[in-house]
């Protein structure tokens, strides 16, 4: 190839200075690295949650198949549409019927980055021409369930710890935001003075609504002594009771769907 290179500026110069026009011998039909290739790229998956794994598969191909066995290197890069660059966990090295894969671990991957692109970009050989492809793989909200704990059954009085729980399949690890706590007590008037974060005004029966920030995938709201006070017993009402509820929300984003969870019952004086 060099020499042909070099044989047609030689040609070119001799054109310029006798005032001809110089005929390039012709390019061999698959100089060097000439043999032109193709690259596709397959994800494991077309669709996917936050969290999952996933693997990229790619395959070169040569146009004119059968000059000699592939060789060289595959670079990978996957991309969110964030412009975020994703390494992959592990590498297949090409093998030498041109397949390479990228595989990327569980708990990587997030719908709020989606769509990914994954390109496989095939560096050539003495034989084969560089090429590359890529493909899109598209990744939904996980599903969040919300575990609530009450510390103790709410009663006259007494001080109370909700703790609200996350979990989000494998992508837990990355659940990120905030829990927003409903207290409800049936005997309240407005004006109770009570929250999770420190004093709020209720609302009718609603005592608070407070957004407690995730910490470790968990919430916590600490009802103070004497957010629940039940009237004392009478001739007309000698059993005094109250209705009560704890609902924790987690609000979700484009990473993971909203869940929510809620605890009540009856509490007597």
């Amino acid at each position: 190839m060099r020499r042909v290179l070099r044989a047609a500026a030689v040609a070119a110069a001799l054109a310029t200075a006798t005032g001809t026009v110089a005929v390039a011998a012709a390019t061999p039909a698959f100089a060097d690295g000439s043999n032109a290739t193709t690259v596709a790229v397959t994800p494991s998956h077309t669709t996917e949650f936050s969290g999952q794994g996933v693997s990229f598969a790619s395959q070169v191909l040569a146009v004119t198949p059968g000059l000699a066995k592939l060789t060289g290197t595959v670079t990978w890069t996957v991309t969110g549409q964030d412009g975020t660059v994703v390494p992959c966990t592990s590498v297949r090295p090409l093998t030498s019927g041109g397949r390479s894969v990228c595989k990327i671990a569980k708990g990587v991957l997030l719908g709020g980055d989606s769509p990914y692109t994954a390109t496989a970009d095939y560096g050539g050989d003495a034989t084969y021409a560089h090429s590359s492809g890529s493909a899109t793989l598209t990744v939904t909200a996980a599903t969040t369930n919300v575990k609530l704990v009450i510390s103790a059954p709410p009663t006259n009085g007494a001080a109370t710890v909700a703790t609200a729980t996350l979990v989000g399949g494998p992508a837990t690890a990355l659940l990120s935001g905030s829990v927003v706590f409903t207290i409800t007590s049936g005997l309240h008037s407005s004006g109770v003075v009570v929250g999770c974060t420190g004093p709020a005004t209720g609302k009718n029966s609603v005592l608070a609504n407070d957004t407690v920030p995730l910490v470790a995938q968990v919430a916590v709201c600490n009802l103070p002594a004497g957010w629940m006070t039940l009237p004392k017993s009478s001739t007309a009402n000698p059993t005094p009771t109250d209705n009560w509820s704890v609902s924790a929300l987690y609000v979700g984003n484009g990473s993971f769907s909203l869940g929510r969870a809620t605890k009540g019952g009856t509490a007597k004086s």
